[in-house]
């Protein structure tokens, strides 16, 4: 089981996204931050991005096909990574197991 954690730009519907996402049962639930500020250094100097982060969970073994489908969705790019659960309580790893596609 792994967090995948989007950052879509903020002109971007995060809430249709994971609608979407739990529709195709590739995420079990998600989480949606708003206004998230990023900061970087860039050629140009400091910069800020704002962001929407959507942290969801699901299977590793998913992680690829769900990079694809938000790209295709979004249209573009989108910056998108993923940390593994170690350890989970019972009923998380059955809500995971349950609500996503079988592998």
């Amino acid at each position: 089981m792994v967090n995948i954690i989007i950052y879509l730009n903020k002109e971007h519907n995060a809430k249709e996204l994971v609608k979407f996402l739990l529709t195709e049962k590739l995420i079990s639930s998600a989480s949606i931050d708003e206004n998230n500020l990023s900061y970087k250094l860039t050629d140009e100097g400091f910069s800020e991005v704002v962001y929407s982060v959507i942290t969801a969970h699901s299977k590793a073994l998913l992680f690829n096909t769900l990079v694809h489908v938000v790209e295709r969705r979004i249209g573009e790019e989108i910056p998108i990574c993923s940390t593994p659960i170690v350890g989970s309580s019972r009923i998380f790893d059955y809500a995971v197991r349950r609500q996503t596609i079988p592998i």
